[in-house]
């Protein structure tokens, strides 16, 4: 899957990339755009804009969305510090999917081997 083209001239594959690891990286912190733009004294619609790609994050943005999520600025451009092209999409989960993430995260070791062993079993039917 590779990222879509830009939907205004404006707009850059790299902002759109950048924008949708920080979506990602911002729910796996468990924050809301409402509770990360509070945390940053910006609107939530401004975090979405991010997000999508719309507007470009400056540096010191960049820092303050750093912070606030406990990551570091690579987080956010990981898959482009690669080089690796084109550039790969991160991954979208649907709510069900991004659920289970989150469970199979919170087992042991031993358990998310059996969950794996499962699921593998299952998938092969």
């Amino acid at each position: 899957m590779s990222i879509k083209k830009p939907k205004t001239p404006d707009q850059n594959i790299v902002d759109i990339y950048v924008g949708r690891r920080l979506n990602a990286l911002r729910k796996d912190s468990g924050l809301s755009q409402k509770a990360l733009a509070e945390r940053l004294g910006i609107t939530f619609q401004q975090i979405q804009k991010y997000e999508k790609g719309f507007n470009r994050l400056p540096a010191s943005r960049m820092l303050s969305i750093c912070m606030a999520l406990d990551i570091t600025p690579n987080d956010l451009f990981r898959d482009l510090l690669t080089k690796q092209y084109p550039i790969k999409e991160p991954t979208i989960f649907s709510c069900e999917e991004e659920e289970l993430i989150h469970s199979v995260r919170r087992l042991d070791a031993t358990l998310k081997h059996q969950v794996r062993e499962i699921i593998g079993t299952l998938a092969s039917q």
